[in-house]
């Protein structure tokens, strides 16, 4: 019985009805309209706070390349919020960007050598947005293979945001941006939405030994 595969209806009968009805509310408004990629950040606290402040705004997939820093779960920071997540390890940046064109997203990449704003963007396209390393920020290969090239609008002398804030920052202008045109035209398929809420049961009720959030990509 300990293998036996249960259905959605069974899993949601093992969870309280205030449970049950959060997890289906927030199910309901996930997408994956926009992703986050995170190339070679050095900082796992970071990296764990742009997962944390994705699952506050409902972005379902964040990509973390690991070409240079490898990346550690830090649970103190994500309080959590990676049980909601489904995270992508990659050991390759073109493997990232292959995996992110095949699947229809245009590439944005965070630069301060541009004068695009996140606000001249056509978000009405699925689109990726690179969150570069602390240091150097996204590699050369990237910028040159990058649909656009944005930053976010600054009115101080600082050259450029903490990452982590940055990242912050940028999803509210995506969160507006999805609510001005109305949020249900950005959420996932009902399909999508059921094999989600599935993992989200599976992982709250038996833990995530067996459904791992993270998907390791060579």
């Amino acid at each position: 019985m300990e293998n036996e595969i249960q259905t959605l209806d069974e899993l949601l009968a093992q969870v309280t009805e205030r449970r049950r009805n959060l997890l289906q509310e927030v199910v309901s408004k996930r997408t994956r309209h926009f992703c986050m990629v995170l190339e070679d950040l050095f900082d796992p606290h970071n990296i764990s706070a742009v997962i944390r402040t994705a699952e506050v705004f409902g972005l379902q997939d964040v990509h973390i390349i690991e070409e240079a820093n490898p990346y550690k779960v830090n649970k103190s920071i994500l309080k959590g919020s990676f049980k909601w997540m489904s995270l992508y390890l990659y050991k390759k940046r073109k493997a990232c960007m292959e995996s992110l064109r095949a699947k229809g997203y245009k590439i944005a990449v965070a630069s301060t050598n541009t004068n695009n704003s996140v606000l001249d963007l056509d978000l009405s396209t699925p689109t990726a947005f690179y969150l570069g390393s602390e240091f150097h920020g996204n590699h050369p290969d990237t910028l040159a293979n990058a649909d656009y090239e944005f930053k976010l609008p600054q009115y101080g002398i600082t050259e450029s945001m903490n990452v982590s804030v940055a990242g912050g920052v940028l999803m509210t202008y995506l969160d507006v941006f999805m609510q001005k045109e109305g949020r249900e035209k950005f959420t996932l398929p009902q399909k999508e939405q059921e094999s989600l809420l599935y993992s989200w049961l599976d992982r709250h009720i038996n833990g995530i030994e067996n459904n791992s959030p993270i998907k390791r990509i060579e």
